[in-house]
């Protein structure tokens, strides 16, 4: 079966929320604060930096912790107990902000593929169209095994006929099309960058050959399906 396929990741508003997990952004939020609240706790003793009114004081614990992932902070630490979190902290944050960076940078200049359907039977519940080549056994076996109604079937007949059915403003547009896996892979072929190929590959009775009697081609015919078999 080959199906559209969408960049979901590109286009979203939010995409810079995406590089690290919900969890990770929770535990880091929470890192900041803590880190704030340790180096405020070692120093507003001896560091006349770290003093003042009670909202200063609070400000102070979440300023210092997030001014350190641009290395802002103008406030110098006096305790050595202080000096050893930060030296731990800043080299967490220097970690953090170079995997955000790369995963980021990735998801911004990395194409992301993802296939509009993968399974036909949700195609089917939903009552969405498929395309399947005309005059093939397609069209029965979609009606027999998945329940298609005949109307929910397009035919098609050329490779462009099968572009034009997935083509996005297309009223007839169809979700996926059906077909035998070489016909496919030749819209594949001219096409990679807009379909790809999802889902089980279905065993049919496949193709047949007919030759006159006493034809030549029905040596080599013999002889190059003994060699596939062999090949296996």
């Amino acid at each position: 079966m080959i199906v559209l396929t969408e960049d979901c990741e590109r286009n979203s508003v939010w995409i810079f929320l995406k590089p690290l997990s919900l969890g990770l952004w929770l535990t880091t939020g929470v890192a900041f604060i803590f880190t704030g609240f340790v180096i405020w706790l070692l120093e507003h003793r001896e560091n006349t930096e770290f003093r003042g009114p009670p909202q200063q004081q609070l400000g102070m614990i979440f300023w210092f912790s997030f001014s350190t992932l641009v290395f802002a902070h103008r406030e110098k630490v006096v305790n050595n107990w202080s000096r050893f979190v930060l030296i731990i902290w800043v080299f967490v944050v220097l970690i953090l902000t170079q995997s955000y960076t790369a995963r980021l940078a990735s998801m911004l200049t990395v194409q992301k593929l993802q296939p509009a359907f993968t399974d036909i039977k949700e195609i089917q519940r939903n009552g969405y169209k498929v395309g399947y080549q005309n005059n093939s056994f397609i069209k029965g076996f979609l009606m027999e095994h998945f329940n298609f109604d005949e109307t929910q079937l397009v035919p098609l007949v050329t490779i462009q006929d099968y572009h034009n059915a997935l083509s996005r403003g297309n009223k007839n547009r169809v979700a996926a099309i059906l077909d035998e896996v070489p016909y496919l892979k030749l819209l594949l072929k001219k096409n990679c960058s807009k379909y790809t190929m999802v889902g089980p590959t279905y065993k049919t009775d496949g193709f047949g050959f007919a030759f006159p009697s006493g034809s030549s081609l029905v040596s080599y015919m013999s002889r190059a399906r003994n060699l596939e078999r062999d090949s296996r």
